[in-house]
């Protein structure tokens, strides 16, 4: 018993399932785009001499934004992936990541008080990927995944909960609404998430009920961003026949010995989803 509390502690830290406060993410690394690219002298939207067409692009949001589950990790605070989304975006000719303050186990009181000050006021693209972590993304894997409780079911209810009074469209319009007053000129990009599970599901009993929590979550999603003028994109499609129990899954499932990476997407799944971001960032 006292290993699996000692095991679950170390996942807590990692998986965001200690509360972070808005100073922790205050605090995080801002990790930026390359100094110069092939072909773009100077560098910088619209800098140098090389007379680029770069657009400034900031990434905010939870462990989906910074790429958990890819690998490559820039640092262990925050899990940036060198190949999650803003950094495969950022390998675009016209695009240059500015500011990527995302990170693992982040809400959208975080992402408000900790990630968009960071932003900077020339950015005129920006990708926001929240709302997991307000309705217990990580205890929801805890509780059904990893170590099947008791709490399973009671956990489940509590997100589905604030789904379905509106607490989370209004929370995720209050990190697109923060976004705006930052920079009230820049295009706003918000993602929802892909269906973890691949159905039917022989391994994980509480996968179905989760895929279906997933797709009302991202309805949220979706309200907030068309109630604020920003353009939402579902990567639901996209992800479909590659979640976890499909014979070529873009999720990775629980490992003990990869925690970090439990439940995200693969490296493959953040193509999938720059791919999707690519087509509506202009």
């Amino acid at each position: 018993m006292l290993l699996a509390t000692a095991l679950l502690a170390t996942l807590g830290l990692a998986f965001g399932w200690v509360a972070v406060g808005p100073a922790d993410g205050a605090g995080a690394v801002v990790v930026t785009g390359k100094g110069d690219k092939p072909g773009k002298p100077g560098g910088g939207g619209g800098g140098g001499g090389g007379g680029t067409t770069e657009l400034e692009y900031a990434a905010v949001g939870d462990s989906f934004a910074a790429g958990v589950g890819a690998r490559s990790y820039l640092e262990s605070t925050c899990y940036t992936s060198a190949k999650g989304y803003p950094k495969l975006l950022d390998a675009e000719a016209d695009l240059r990541l500015v500011a990527l303050p995302a990170c693992s186990g982040a809400s959208t009181a975080e992402v408000i008080a900790g990630q968009v000050p960071a932003v900077p006021t020339t950015a005129t693209r920006v990708t926001l990927t929240v709302g997991g972590n307000d309705v217990g993304f990580a205890a929801v894997m805890q509780n059904c995944f990893v170590i099947v409780t008791s709490s399973c079911e009671s956990t489940i209810l509590s997100g589905e909960a604030l789904v379905a009074n509106g607490t989370v469209t209004a929370n995720v319009a209050a990190a697109v609404q923060a976004v705006r007053a930052r920079v009230p000129g820049a295009k706003v990009i918000v993602t929802g998430y892909p269906l973890l599970f691949h159905l039917p599901n022989a391994r994980y009993q509480w996968a179905e009920r989760v895929n279906q929590g997933t797709v009302a979550l991202n309805d949220a999603i979706e309200a907030a961003a068309a109630a604020n003028q920003a353009v939402f994109v579902d990567v639901e499609g996209a992800f479909a026949g590659h979640g976890i129990g499909s014979s070529i899954p873009w999720i990775n499932d629980w490992n003990w010995f990869r925690y970090v990476d439990g439940f995200h997407p693969t490296a493959t799944g953040y193509v999938a989803y720059a791919t999707e971001i690519r087509k509506a960032i202009g």
